[in-house]
């Protein structure tokens, strides 16, 4: 280990393992089925939130819910206890109690949720601060869902004026409302429904930039400074009413029975079929040189590169090039790297280039994150030299929004990139679930400002690569997902490739290749936490749907539809006249499908789930050397099941 850098970074992880990691395993809660009258919804009971508010088929909103959030933004965890349900069929009562503590934060709230028969729910927020602490947000929030995209409304702002209008059809870069005491919005031919805000100043904000699915109305307006102190005994008390009306409004529009069936329909080969953009991994934070193992084992993915990022102004500039270099040979693979200039540009591009001089790396795409058009110009002139056939663009490094309100103007932007992950506001999985389809939105939404640029969603990964606050005794790192080596990190990393595969992306760079944050665990020198459940040297799930992937580079895809998105996701390749369907059933309950838009004939198939997942992590190759079971489509659907968080993939030659 010779970067500066590098050992600091090994020792931190090296203190932690000195740390015994306690990972308690509770069950979820089955949420609740409430009905208001004409309104169905369900109260998710681990994260005190009412989902899925519905008229009929009809998304009236997506959630509301009432975080707590400190002053790095971090969302607290919620302890629901008391829970009392006084239920008549289609009116209800719910009363419960909710905790939040983290360090210094202790706060507790009562909430009541009354829903009447005549279609109006009546949502209570009665809290008390149990001590001091400074947050960034504390109170309702209100989430309407990507179906409301483009659909008519009327705001009321905080003195009654109303101003008719419409949700943004592509994500907006700043709040499209502010000063909001409540909103109607169009949810069906003849039937509206309105949303009441008491307690504070609301605004709202479009979360799909960062991949969250909804438009969120939010206390308190974010122009007000903050953090904002709470002092021990301050009461805070908040109600959202909803409500429905309109000529169809009276009807008892329900869908009781849930479908057999997960339907995954294959789109034929009439329309134009998109090819499958390159696929790359981010060098390890953990491991300075590449195994022969883990070599051997990364080149069967068929990388298209390895990303690095650099800060020309901290020490070991030279060591890192030079150890990502090694690392991009060992694959032969060249090297995106993401440049983060501070605020001495001109002299850090040149410690840069003396370093650039003295490692010779693969450079294949240059990055010049939050740049203004002065830094990637100068960037552009001191780098535009070290290597012919070189990429210069702009990227942003954790969130779509970043590039939504820092658009690239300057005409010699070749290729921009953004980062995404799935947990800026929440952490269950159905939240995680949730951002697919909204992966792809933002490269649609992307596409009207970068025109025909390359556009490289780099890098993804599970959470915010930054740590704000130093892990406490018991604690993984704040960039740690205990989920990282899981069937459902898998799954999602499956769902993520197909929805930015079908919005045509150029590029897609995931998480790192070896570590806590990679996709196989390092070797005995830096072993994982207990909570990963998972030996050194051995790969993550995530590995197997990489390779399956991998083993089809160069291929097109077909798109392929759910009836179900919040439960599974499909992604389908097609390559010298063999398909690949590869599918993931993304919850805790075994799915039965029906697949329409195979061939009829032959095909094979090759499951990864909780019954030899072990032995598939432990030794890949052999996983990967079995021969697939036979089955058999016929003329027009196939009927298949899928355990929990169970993945597969059926090959098929046409």
């Amino acid at each position: 280990m010779t970067s500066d850098r590098f050992t600091k970074r090994c020792h931190f992880v090296l203190v932690l393992l000195l740390i015994q990691f306690t990972c308690t395993a509770a069950l979820a809660a089955e949420p609740i089925p409430l009905r208001a009258g004409p309104l169905s919804m369900a109260f998710d009971v681990d994260n005190a939130m009412l989902r899925f508010i519905r008229f009929g088929k009809a998304e009236v909103l997506g959630g509301i819910n009432a975080p707590v959030r400190n002053q790095f933004w971090g969302t607290l965890g919620t302890e629901v206890s008391n829970v009392q349900l006084d239920d008549g069929g289609n009116h209800f009562t719910l009363h419960f109690d909710v905790t939040c503590r983290e360090r210094d934060i202790d706060f507790f709230w009562h909430g009541s949720i009354i829903g009447h028969a005549e279609g109006k729910i009546v949502f209570t927020f009665d809290g008390v601060a149990r001590s001091t602490f400074l947050r960034n947000r504390l109170g309702f929030c209100v989430l309407h869902g990507p179906s409301a995209a483009g659909q008519p409304w009327v705001i009321e702002d905080i003195h009654g004026n109303k101003t008719p209008g419409h949700f943004p059809k592509f994500i907006s870069p700043h709040q499209p409302a502010k000063n909001i005491r409540a909103i109607s919005h169009l949810v069906e031919q003849g039937v509206w429904a309105d949303v009441r805000c008491e307690g504070d100043t609301f605004e709202m904000e479009d979360q799909r930039n960062w991949t969250d699915a909804s438009f969120k109305t939010y206390c308190t307006p974010l122009e007000l400074p903050y953090p904002v102190r709470v002092e021990k005994g301050t009461k805070i008390l908040h109600k959202v009413q909803v409500s429905v009306r309109g000529e169809n409004a009276s009807r008892l529009a329900r869908d009781d029975q849930p479908a057999e069936h997960v339907v995954l329909s294959i789109a034929d080969g009439s329309g134009a079929l998109h090819p499958l953009p390159e696929t790359g991994l981010q060098v390890s934070s953990q491991v300075a040189a590449l195994s022969d193992v883990q070599r051997a084992r990364l080149q069967e993915l068929h990388l298209g590169h390895l990303r690095v990022d650099v800060f020309p102004a901290e020490d070991g500039l030279e060591d890192i090039l030079r150890q990502a270099a090694s690392q991009a040979d060992a694959l032969d693979v060249a090297l995106h790297i993401g440049l983060h200039l501070g605020d001495q540009p001109a002299e850090e591009l040149a410690q840069l280039a003396a370093a650039l001089e003295a490692t010779r790396p693969p450079v294949s795409a240059w990055f010049v994150i939050a740049a203004t058009p002065e830094t990637f110009q100068l960037a552009r002139q001191q780098l535009s030299h070290s290597k012919t056939g070189t990429l210069f663009g702009v990227g942003e490094a954790n969130h779509f929004t970043d590039l939504n309100r820092n658009r690239p103007t300057d005409r010699d932007v070749q290729v921009v990139s953004y980062g995404l992950n799935p947990q800026c506001h929440a952490h269950d999985n159905l939240t995680m679930i949730e951002t697919l389809p909204i992966q792809g939105d933002t490269v649609r939404s992307a596409r009207q400002f970068i025109g025909n640029r390359r556009l490289l969603i780099s890098p993804i990964t599970l959470k915010y690569q930054v740590v704000n606050q130093t892990p406490r005794p018991g604690e993984l790192p704040s960039n740690v997902d205990a989920r990282q080596a899981s069937l459902f990190a898998a799954g999602w990393t499956l769902g993520s490739i197909k929805y930015l595969s079908e919005a045509k992306v150029e590029g897609l760079t995931y998480y790192e290749t070896v570590g806590w944050q990679g996709i196989m665990a390092p070797g005995t020198g830096l072993p994982l936490p207990p909570a990963f459940h998972t030996q050194p040297d051995e790969v993550f799930p995530i590995y197997h749907v990489l390779c399956d992937v991998g083993e089809f580079t160069g291929s097109h895809i077909r798109e392929v539809s759910s009836s179900d998105t919040l439960s599974v996701v499909g992604l389908a390749l097609v390559k010298e006249g063999q398909t690949r369907l590869m599918i993931a059933n993304l919850t805790s309950q075994p799915r039965s499908l029906r697949i329409r838009g195979l061939a009829p004939g032959d095909a094979t198939v090759v499951r990864l789930d909780k019954e030899n997942v072990a032995s598939a992590k432990r030794d890949p190759e052999a996983f990967r050397s079995q021969a697939g079971q036979p089955i058999k489509a016929t003329e027009s659907e196939m009927d298949f099941k899928l355990p929990p968080y169970g993945i597969a993939r059926i090959d098929q030659n046409q």
